[in-house]
């Protein structure tokens, strides 16, 4: 019964094999590339001094529970994307697991997600870009950037899937130099300069628990905003009609990502001291800066800044894409619905395009660092709708099919498992709500559900008139 009503669910929606070469040819390797592209991105570069002020070296732990609650999210998705490959994966699984209004919150939380998730890379690359041009207004070159990449999506660029094949080794060659980097400096003896204290204090300092349990708690917020992205899987489930290649691909990612996080935070501690990042630059280009690495710095912030682009141009893409399956359930304004021949739907794009432009302008009417509040709010919806992902995989397991399809690996001790990372996120948002900026972005998300809330009751007046 529930196959049949997801096969009803299928809804044709532009995809970017409309208008370039099908994935269905990738190997493990392509989709590895493809899932690390689309979760690395500026955020972390710039945004780990968050929550590395939060808890200390202690956020080594952080990273590592943020691995492991990321590996049970991914695997729930998977289990049932595999099983049932539609456009529209997890908001469609939630329509009919949970139900419409759920569905509905988890469509449109997904989107200005990711709307939140372009302006904060955007803020990101401005903040990037000040270090060759300082005159340059934030706002300014935030906005240009958005800009350029709606501009992008607009003329459906038929290459653009290679170019971000090619970011995506740029981003991670970037990290995998200052992680070779750092590792010489550690075995050979640092090369401080004169500004650093680094080595002086101690990073750790002797206080790896800075800040005690609770600031790891409070640092979680922020670290899951890291681990972010984990959406792509969805889509390949569809586009390489593999599930065995979708799950392997899904472990090899979650893996390796969080191996390079961990690793590249631990060395960044390593040579640098932690009390001296912020999100006002690159904690690692600090640390290069700091170590006579500047030749490196100046590469890795342009490596960065050219491989935002990537993780700004999915954003954008993905976020229409979900728009366009709302406004074909009647769940978002109709204009959205027409889609050109190149698979675009311009006016999701323009509605995408002013989403951007008020998430960047709200972020700086308010009273607070403006990538702190983008950051957290983009992390709070996150929760939501991983979350939401958590429990349309417990309600799939009760179903027949459920009951004996094969889960993945990533969701190892299901369903216990599953239950303890909901009451993780449960307790991670208790937590977060101790940090001032992140209290603001708590109640602008409140803000906005109770918004979409009382958009649901035009949705369903609409349908009942129609």
């Amino acid at each position: 019964m529930q196959q049949a009503k997801l096969k009803g669910s299928l809804r044709r929606i532009p995809s970017r094999e409309d208008s370039s070469s099908t994935k269905s040819g990738l190997g493990i390797f392509g989709l590895v590339m493809i899932g690390i592209g689309g979760i690395i991105g500026a955020g972390f570069f710039l945004g780990c001094g968050v929550p590395i002020q939060a808890a200390g070296p202690a956020v080594l732990i952080s990273f590592l529970v943020g691995g492991l609650m990321t590996a049970q999210v991914t695997g729930a998705l998977t289990s049932v994307a595999v099983k049932h490959p539609v456009i529209g994966s997890f908001k469609v699984y939630a329509d009919d697991y949970i139900g419409p209004f759920v569905g509905y919150l988890q469509g449109w939380i997904y989107y200005l997600t990711g709307v939140l998730t372009i302006a904060s890379e955007a803020v990101a690359m401005g903040v990037f870009t000040k270090v060759w041009f300082p005159e340059i207004p934030l706002w300014v070159s935030s906005l240009t950037y958005s800009a350029i990449i709606v501009v992008i999506n607009a003329f459906g660029v038929r290459s653009f899937d290679r170019v971000e094949s090619f970011m995506t080794v740029v981003k991670i060659s970037a990290l995998v130099a200052f992680i070779l980097f750092a590792a010489f400096v550690l075995l050979h003896g640092p090369v401080v300069s004169s500004t650093s204290s680094a080595t002086a204090s101690g990073s750790f300092g002797g206080k790896f628990f800075a800040h005690g349990v609770s600031g790891i708690l409070r640092s979680m917020l922020i670290v899951i905003f890291a681990y972010a992205g984990i959406g792509v899987f969805a889509t390949a489930a569809v586009d390489v009609k593999n599930g065995q290649k979708v799950e392997r691909s899904a472990v090899w990612t979650v893996v390796l990502l969080t191996v390079l996080y961990v690793l590249s935070i631990f060395l960044l501690l390593s040579i640098e001291s932690w009390t001296k990042m912020s999100t006002a630059t690159s904690p690692f280009v600090l640390a290069l800066m700091h170590n006579e690495g500047s030749w490196l710095a100046e590469g890795i912030n342009g490596a960065i800044l050219m491989a935002s682009f990537s993780v700004m141009a999915g954003s954008v893409f993905s976020s229409t894409q979900i728009l366009v399956s709302l406004g074909q359930s009647g769940e978002a304004p109709r204009l959205v619905n027409h889609v050109s021949k190149r698979g675009i739907s311009y006016g999701g794009l323009a509605i995408t395009a002013a989403g951007i432009g008020v998430a960047i302008g709200a972020a700086y009417a308010l009273p607070s660092s403006v990538y702190n509040f983008l950051i957290s709010a983009s992390s709070f919806m996150t929760f939501f709708y991983w979350a939401v992902m958590l429990w349309t995989f417990l309600r799939w397991r009760k179903t027949q099919e459920g009951r004996t399809a094969r889960i993945s690996r990533l969701a190892f001790g299901a369903p216990y498992s599953t239950y303890l990372t909901l009451g993780l996120f449960v307790l991670l948002t208790i937590y977060a709500l101790f940090e001032p900026s992140q209290r603001i972005a708590f109640y602008a998300f409140l803000v906005l559900v109770a918004l979409l809330v009382i958009g649901y009751w035009f949705v369903r007046a609409s349908r009942k008139s129609a």
